[in-house]
């Protein structure tokens, strides 16, 4: 997982460039060493457990593995349920 290169933006320059992705998100800028913000954003197929990289804002994406459309972000390894149940109020 650590060797997937992924698409990160340049807070201050806007400069794009893939880079190793990194879970903590301390990633800085070649040409001008700011912070940089991922592009793509790992989500959890809710049926297959597959791990999906999806765009920030894109919408009806499915999994390449099942097809199934409800993903969550995964959370870190030995919690309860694996996602984060919400009351609908």
């Amino acid at each position: 997982m650590a060797n997937r290169l992924t698409l990160y933006k340049c807070r201050s320059c806007n400069r794009t460039d893939r880079k190793p992705y990194a879970a903590e998100g301390d990633v800085s800028c070649n040409h001008c060493s700011s912070p940089m913000e991922a592009l793509e954003t790992r989500y959890k197929c809710l049926r297959c457990g597959h791990i999906e990289w999806i765009e920030v804002g894109a919408v009806g994406k499915s999994c390449h593995k099942c097809g199934y459309r409800i993903f969550v972000k995964p959370r870190k390894e030995g919690s309860e349920s694996g996602y984060k149940i919400l009351k609908a109020e």
